[in-house]
């Protein structure tokens, strides 16, 4: 899962995540013509990573896995989305997720969302193909612009609360800024959902973390904050592109699924999908979205 900057998840994909889920005799990742003869298309996605894909009463919910429904209806067939907790490590999730399988069973998916592409990762990583880049991910600021200012810097912090996910790589950065000339004003949360809330009731100034899960989690309160992306000289990561992972030998199946991609965002219906959930949509950058299909 990649929520780098706002969970375990996400710090890990930031640093190269990968993985996968792959088959143990039962279910196989399978080329084009078997897809579409079958008439399902097999995604798996994380099963925690609000606001891109988690559990809602025993039904998948979440950007991702409104991405992958409307790929599937792109392509003529019913989507089957299997959501599967993270391994320690990216190359471990498309191992299990893509091209060999869990060893409890259950086999691989056609389809992995929310891989990060990262050139390295995807060398590592020859059984499957990485690329089908689909969004931006950042690291970004909600602020009271009130108390602020609409644009401040890091050293605006030094005279009051901004509040963070404990554990995360903002957390570290804030930690780390100036030798800890802010860690009197850092307010730590365990939970991003006790951040959002926080920043509602006016306990802190401004909220760093994934802008995606900010985005998303204020949305869900009724906040509207303005959202800065500071200056942040020294962050490990402040920005990174997820797209999705498939077997080597389903390049075809890869190459239809970027062409129902690319309908989606020319239609305005990926955009569509990010703003039902109160994030904005962020283009990958062209330059940084090479697969290595």
């Amino acid at each position: 899962m990649f929520r780098i900057f706002t969970s375990r998840l996400a710090i890990r994909l930031a640093c190269a995540l990968g993985a996968a889920i792959g088959m143990t005799g039962a279910v196989a990742a399978r080329p084009l013509d078997e897809v579409v003869g079958s008439g399902i298309l097999r995604i798996i996605a994380y099963l925690d990573n609000a606001p891109f894909s988690w559990d809602d009463n025993g039904a998948p919910k979440g950007i991702d896995v409104d991405i992958a429904k409307a790929i599937a209806n792109e392509m003529g067939v019913k989507p089957e989305i299997i959501l599967r907790m993270p391994g320690e490590k990216g190359d471990d999730d498309l191992r299990v997720n893509v091209w060999k399988g869990p060893l409890t069973g259950g086999g691989v998916g056609d389809l992995m969302m929310h891989v990060p592409i990262d050139r390295e990762f995807a060398a590592r990583n020859p059984e499957a193909v990485i690329g089908n880049p689909y969004f931006q991910e950042r690291i970004a600021l909600a602020i009271d612009s009130d108390r602020t200012g609409l644009n401040p810097t890091f050293d605006t912090f030094k005279g009051m609360k901004i509040g963070v996910q404990l554990g995360t790589v903002s957390d570290y950065f804030l930690m780390r800024f100036e030798d800890g000339a802010l860690i009197d004003n850092i307010a730590h949360h365990v939970r991003a959902e006790d951040g959002a809330k926080e920043f509602k009731s006016k306990e802190i100034a401004a909220l760093m973390g994934q802008r995606a899960r900010i985005e998303a989690l204020l949305h869900d309160i009724g906040v509207m904050p303005r959202i800065v992306e500071p200056v942040m000289d020294g962050i490990v990561r402040n920005q990174w592109i997820v797209g999705m992972a498939w077997k080597e030998n389903s390049r075809d199946l890869g190459y239809h699924v970027q062409a129902s991609l690319e309908k989606l965002k020319a239609n305005g219906k990926l955009a569509e999908i990010f703003r039902s959930y109160g994030v904005t949509y962020i283009e990958p950058p062209i330059e940084d979205g090479v697969s290595n299909q």
